[in-house]
Parts: structure tokens; sequence; C-alpha cells
């Protein structure tokens, strides 16, 4: 294989031409060689033909998929990395694809950097991965004494440390020449296993021991084997001797040392490791497969500590393994592990380096699994974020204020809406800000009774940042957390609340002046007709027959004035009800009027008022309730004709355009005053005027309002003070109202 740093071969397997393009740009772009193919067929006769270093592979293809391929390359020892491509960021998906060997996971789009580490990164470990495979053979370095002979034991040459070896022994330096028997004492096993070795052709390797002049015990490991020459014969003898007293007597010392570690960590309920430096485990405590499902056959297999972790975590752990650190236990790592069965969990993991005198030879790590504790902050946030919510949610405004310096700390959005200032803002303002300047002495006072209460309810007025004052009604409390005491104030808008308050009792006394306007009007008539009908009963024999027809026209016409006013209280409860229901045909608007003013000719003659009709020709249709509109015009030209004085004149107008049929009426009466005029269509209300008793309930401009507008119509008033009045009154037409209804 390439080195990564070379110029590798990446074969780039993806049905999207685009998407191939796109990568093999970047592949080319980072110095190494794209092969494109278009599916997974394509992919495998690539593999065949020629060196691939790399390969990117889609998981999703028509035809033989990313997963196929990926298996056909292990089941066919294709030994390079694999980096699988996916639209999808499914977990099970992506831990199919490690288990079947893929170095690594990447979705789309793909994010050219994330790729060039990852590329970097699978080059980089696939060689070194061969590098280590050829390190594995390599012979150990301790100091090795090395001797060759011929057939027959003839020594041929001898390294300086078998000299030493020999001379620590016989006081003297072997010369080359001498047989090996010389050096029977040193060899033994090795001189008696030479001529045997010869005869086999086979290796032959073992370790003894030995005493010295003074009893002590030596060891040397041995190594007889045969050289062949050109023609496979033996031509000679190589003999490798070590001593290694030192390393079986350290080896016992390890043996023991490590037999106390694994007694005391087999005891720990978390599971312990050791590894080596090429990351495989070499150790593992009881609580260690017990928690990740694994057996001690496993290990002796060869299992890389990277299994135990999620694949989107090993980068990390690699990276992290590979900082530089005084205090190595100084710092710990969260990530997920993942068991033989890929059951994630969340650890805790604390490592530290295995060294001995050659530097570090692996790594013992300490697993704690914080499955508990991650659920308990996942509950946490999961409160805190209902809090949050809840929190928001509130249509009151809240705010927040530490105790000991008044400043607000947090804030809902119904807060920032209703005081408009902005979170920067606000968190540089104390709570006294949000009132006005008179009333943050007040305010303060209800501040200090919560601290002592433990909660308080009041009313008062809140300023915004644009100085509109705002009534509100504010209830406190004090709570304490870990580390700080708040202040919590729920504040209400009850300015609508006020409005209505005010509007209420406005209505309870337009209802009491109603009540008793039409107790007072309904007396004046009730008294005249009981006063009359009682004189008829008891003069009716003395009474001549002028009298007695004058008597009954007043009693008539008192029972008819009454007989209005209920009409009106009546028609303004349906109204309050929803129950009044209009029925509507085609009528010529000009006829109601000309009826209305002939049925009020009579009260306008008796105070010389001069009542004029004009009418725009040719006659139009509207779509009304014949009744509804003839009373709305009674009651408006008749209270034309009642706030005009003596002498005066009244005109009604009817005219029309493509649309819109107006009516008017204008008085030259006593005028409305301008603080009247937007309250004249509420109910009940009457215009004070000093001096002057007028008949009337407040009832007939509401009545009128309510008919027009329940005729898609409208109506609006223009008015002076002594300078007459007029009201203009807009009605569709007939045809115009169809289409609205339609």
């Amino acid at each position: 294989m390439s080195e990564p740093h070379d110029k590798a071969t990446v074969l780039i397997v993806d049905d999207s031409d685009v998407i191939r393009k796109i990568i093999c740009t970047i592949v080319e772009k980072l110095g190494y060689i794209p092969l494109p193919a278009s599916n997974g067929d394509s992919a495998i006769a690539c593999l065949h033909s020629g060196p691939v270093d790399a390969i990117l592979l889609d998981i999703s293809m028509p035809g033989k998929n990313g997963i196929e391929v990926l298996q056909y390359m292990r089941d066919n020892n294709f030994l390079l990395p694999a980096i699988m491509i996916s639209g999808s960021g499914d977990i099970e998906l992506a831990v199919k694809c490690i288990k079947l060997g893929a170095y690594e996971y990447l979705t789309k789009p793909i994010d050219a950097n994330r790729l060039e580490i990852t590329l970097n990164n699978a080059l980089c470990e696939s060689a070194l991965k061969q590098k280590v495979k050829l390190l594995s053979a390599a012979m150990d370095q301790s100091p090795i004494a090395v001797v060759i002979t011929d057939r027959e034991g003839n020594i041929e040459y001898t390294n300086s440390a078998f000299s030493s070896m020999y001379n620590n022994m016989h006081k003297k330096t072997p010369e080359t020449g001498w047989n090996i028997k010389k050096a029977e004492k040193l060899l033994g096993k090795v001189y008696r296993k030479l001529p045997e070795t010869v005869s086999s052709k086979k290796i032959w390797e073992q370790e003894f021991s030995r005493k010295g002049k003074k009893g002590e015990l030596s060891w040397i490991h041995a190594i007889v084997s045969p050289i062949f020459s050109s023609n496979n014969d033996i031509s000679n003898v190589l003999t490798l001797l070590q001593d290694i007293t030192s390393v079986k007597n350290s080896q016992e010392a390890l043996a023991e040392s490590i037999k106390r570690f694994r007694d005391l960590s087999n005891l720990l309920p978390q599971p312990v490791f050791e590894s080596d430096n090429r990351g495989y485990i070499t150790y593992s405590n009881h609580a260690g497969f017990n928690t990740f499902g694994y057996r001690q056959e496993d290990i002796g297999n060869g299992i890389h500590a990277l299994r135990f972790f999620a694949p989107e975590e090993r980068m990390r752990v690699v990276a992290n393994l590979k900082e530089k650190r005084e205090e190595v236990f100084s710092k710990s790592h969260e990530y997920i592990a993942i068991k033989s069965d890929g059951t994630r969990f969340p650890v805790l993991v604390y490592t530290a380096p295995i060294t001995d005198r050659n530097g570090q030879v692996g790594l013992r790590g300490l697993v704690v699994d914080i499955t508990e504790r991650k659920q308990a902050e996942e509950r946490l946030q999961d409160n805190q974020k209902k809090y949050h919510n809840l929190f928001q949610a509130i249509p009151d405004a809240i705010v927040v204020a530490d105790i000991d310096t008044g400043i607000l700390v947090e804030w809902n959005r119904q807060a920032l809406q209703l005081f408009e200032y902005t979170p920067d803002e606000l968190s540089e303002m104390s709570i006294n800000d949000l009132y006005p300047s008179e009333l943050r002495h007040d305010a303060e006072k209800y501040f200090q009774r919560a601290l002592h209460h433990e909660g308080e309810r009041f009313e008062t007025q809140i300023i915004t940042k644009h100085g509109l004052r705002i009534d509100v009604h504010v209830s406190s409390a004090v709570f304490t957390t870990a580390h700080h005491r708040r202040f919590v104030g729920i504040i209400r808008d009850i300015s609508e609340q006020k409005k209505s308050e005010c509007l209420i009792r406005e209505n309870v006394r337009l209802k009491n002046d109603f009540i008793s306007t039409v107790s007072h009007e309904l007396r004046t008539p009730l008294f005249s007709i009981l006063g009359f009908t009682s004189t008829i009963m008891r003069d009716i024999d003395e009474l001549d027959r002028d009298t007695l027809l004058e008597f009954l026209q007043i009693i008539h016409d008192e029972s008819k004035r009454l007989s209005a006013l209920i009409e009106d209280v009546l028609m303004i409860s349906k109204i309050d009800s929803g129950r009044v229901s209009y029925k509507k045909t085609g009528i010529d608007p000009s006829t109601t009027l000309a009826e209305v003013c002939r049925s009020l000719k009579i009260r306008a003659d008796e105070k010389n008022i001069i009542l004029r009709l004009d009418v725009q020709t040719p006659s139009i249709m509207v779509y009304a309730d014949p009744d509804a509109i003839k009373q709305a015009a009674i009651n408006i030209i008749g209270n034309a004709l009642k706030f005009t004085p003596q002498g005066g004149r009244v005109t009604v107008s009817l005219s029309y355009d493509d649309k819109f049929m107006q009516f008017s009426v204008e008085d030259t009466g006593t005028g409305i005053p301008e603080a009247d005029l937007d309250n004249i269509f509420e109910k009940f209300y009457r215009v004070n005027r000093p001096g002057e008793e007028i008949e009337g309930t407040g009832l007939g401009l509401p009545i009128v309002k309510e008919i027009i507008e329940a005729h898609d119509g409208s109506i609006e008033v223009s008015s002076k003070l002594n300078n007459g009045t007029r009201f203009i009154v807009h009605l569709p037409l007939l045809k115009v109202e169809k289409e609205i209804e339609s």
C-alpha cells in the first residue's frame, strides 16, 4: 500500500453522477488519485483490477448495495479501509457497517474537512497496521549471544555477547576453529542438540538453567537453527543464546505484582482494562466482562479497545489519549460506550499509562457507568425545559429579581411585550425601574413585605419603555435556589379590566337613568289616562259631548305614547338578546319615506315646522325589511321634529348612485354638542340639555343604528350646537345586496 501522503488511490462508489463528481474533486484536491465507480459490481471489478488504498462506499445503490460490497471485501480479505456514505444518520445502520469492518460512517452532504480528516486517518491507520504486522515479527532487541558453526560443531563466528558469556564462565575468549564441545559446560543441552538439529533440519529452541560456582541459578534462552545453502543442504548451524536470568526474576516479580493487582481489581464493581500500545485489550476484571458482555476467550482472539466505544466517539477517544498531560489522573472523559450486543450507554473513563524501564507499554483504564447520573440529568433538563415552556407560556408578565440587589435576572415573553424593553436592557434594570418614579417608594414597601410574608398582592401601575402607564395587579413570592434567593412578580395587565369596570359603572348609571326616565315617561301618560278615565267615570252624566271627546282624545294620545315607549323597550331588549329577525324583500324607499313624512306632518304642523321631502327619480329598489326601515325613518325624522323649534325646517332627501341609496334628514334645530356626538348611538344615552324638558328614553338612535347595520348599511351624523343636525343613512341597492349574499 502507498504511504498516506503519497499518491494513494481512492475508489469512489456512488450511483449519483453529481455526488461522485463532487467527491472525486475533493479527493483530487487532497492529493489522492480518485477512481470512480457507479455501482457495486463496478467497485468489485476495480478492487480486482488494480491497487486500491481506500474506498468511499455509498450504502444505498441499485443492484449490489454498499453493505453487500463491504461484506464481499470482508469475505475476500480486502483489508483496505472502507468509509461508508449515506444520506441517513441511522445509528443502527452505522453500527452494522462498523461491525462488518467499515472504518467510518459519513452522512450526506459530505463535509470536505471531515472527509479529509477521515481519509487521512484511514490511510494512516491502514499503513500503521501494516507496520505493526512487520514489527511483530522482528527479533527481541535484548543482547543475544550468536554462535555460527559448521555441521561438525567447529566455531566459525561468535559475537561479542557470546564471547562475554563464555569469558565469564571460562575466564578466556573462544577462538575461531574451536569445536563447540569446548563450550559444553556453557551450552549443555545446546551441544547435545546440535547433531539432532543437523540431521532433522529443524530449529530447536529451549530455555534451560545452570548453576554457578556458588550455587546461584541462571537461565539461558537458546535457539539452534540450521542454515541452508542454495541447494537446500545444511551448511552451518546458527545458535542464539540469551541470558534471561534477570528477565526470569523480573517476570516472577511482575507475575506476583500482576496477581495482586488483578485480585484487587476483581473486587471493584467498575470495569478495569489494560491494553497494549496498539490498543488491544490484554486484561479485564470480572466487572469488565459482565458489563460489556465479552469472555476471556475473546481477549485471546484480539479485542481492540475502540470496540468498547460508539463509532462516532472513536476519533475523539484516540485524540484524547494522544494528549500529553503532566497529571494523568487530573482529567476524565465522557463517552458513549457500546456492549458486545450493540447496547449503548454513557461512561466516564479514567486512564493512566502502563510503563516499564523502556517507556510506555500500554494503558490502564477505569470505566464508570454513568447511566443513572445521565438519566437524572435528562430528567432535570426535561423538568427545566417544562418549567421554561410553562414560564414562557403564562399569559401574565413574570419577572424574577435577585433579592440582595433587586436586579432582574429572568423574565418571560409577556414581560418583554408588556414593558417593551429588550432582554439586554432588562438585564441591567432593577425591579424598581419598572414603576413610575412617584410609585417606587410604595413598590419598595411591597417588596419588603413580600420578603417577610413570603408573598404579597397589590394593584399599582407600571411604566413601559416608551412612558406608557399601565394598571396592573401584582402577585409576588420569594423562593430559594441552591445558591440564591429570588423574588418573583407575576404582573397582570388590568387596564382592560379597569375600562370594563368603568364601562360597567357607566352602564349601571345609564340603566338607572333609563329606569328613572322610563318610570317618569310611563307615569306621565298613565297618570293622564288614570286621571281622565277617573273623571269620565265619576262625572260621565255631567260631561257634555265635546268635553268627553276631548278627554277620550287625550287618553288615546297618551295610550299611543305609552305603546310607542313599550315598543322601544321591547325592541332594545330583542337587540340585546339577539332575537331580532328581519323579513327582507325588495322595496321602494321613496314610498316608505313619503308614508313616514305624511304620518309626521301633523306633528310638524303643530310646531309650524316645514317638513320637506326631496326624492331622486326614477325610483330604485333596496333589499330590506319595510317595517324596520320605516321605524328607523320615523325615529330619525321624529327626533328632527322634536329638537327643531317653532318655525324651523326639516328636509328629508333621497338619492342614489351605482351601489348605494342615501337618505338624509337635516334640521335647523338645537344641534348636538360635539362632546356628545360619539355617544348618541349608545343605549340609554341622552344629551344633557339644561333648562329643557324633552321626553325620550335614549333608545331611538341605538335602534336605528342596529337596523341600518343589520341591512349592511351605515349611518353618520354631523351637527353644530344651535346650528342644526344632519343624519345620513347609506343602504346598498337591491342588486348589490344580492351580490353580497351570494
